[in-house]
């Protein structure tokens, strides 16, 4: 195996551990579609990837002996279980870590709602009633991934929400700040999850 061989190898794979993480990294939130279907579509390759695995581990055994290696058959055991294995374990590290950096850009935008609130002696009906009095535009979570911020006023309080992707886009971690703490988790799974952030928590819709 020549070194042009293992840059091809090692390249593809840093290429594969880059798409699969890329809903999770900082970024433009306008790259959330692309991001997440990508991540989706991965996930669902992985799976189906696995099979074709000893596949390419017998055709790198069968190529010890040979001249003239092909870097096709390592690379047909190691995306498809590089992929599976960052889609479930990988990605979840990397959520917890894209959640907590979208939590923290969310801090100007609830001091807003707040000095809102202190001044009309009322939380705002939508979003757009604090601009630009009292900030000047609506911040973005800067995770590739999660397309924004959702604003949802509740009768006296209101909840402040975003969402990341978990399986296919069909399972989603739903992150909610509530300033009175009154969580209530939708969906058929009903556990709420600490976030380690004042007044934050999330859970997974499915």
């Amino acid at each position: 195996m020549t070194k042009k061989h293992w840059k091809i190898i090692i390249g593809i794979n840093l290429l594969s551990i880059l798409m699969v993480l890329s809903p999770f990294l900082p970024g433009p939130s306008f790259m959330s579609i692309p991001t997440n279907f990508i991540f989706s579509l991965l996930q669902f390759c992985g799976f189906l990837g696995l099979l074709l695995v000893p596949v390419g581990l017998v055709g790198t055994v069968n190529q010890r002996k040979k001249e003239n290696k092909r870097v096709f058959p390592i690379l047909l055991s190691t995306v498809p279980l590089l992929i599976f294995i960052l889609s479930l374990w990988g990605a979840s590290f990397a959520r917890d870590i894209s959640r907590t950096i979208a939590i923290n850009n969310a801090g100007k935008l609830i001091d807003a709602v707040e000095n809102y609130r202190i001044v009309n002696n009322r939380y705002p009906n939508n979003i757009s009633e604090i601009k630009p009095e009292f900030i000047k535009r609506i911040p973005k979570p800067w995770i590739m991934g999660i397309s924004g911020y959702h604003y949802e006023k509740k009768d006296d309080t209101y909840n402040l929400t975003f969402t990341q992707n978990v399986i296919f886009n069909f399972n989603f971690e739903v992150v909610v700040y509530d300033p009175t703490e009154s969580y209530k988790a939708e969906g058929e799974s009903r556990t709420l999850y600490e976030t380690g952030k004042y007044k934050w928590k999330y859970y997974i819709y499915d």
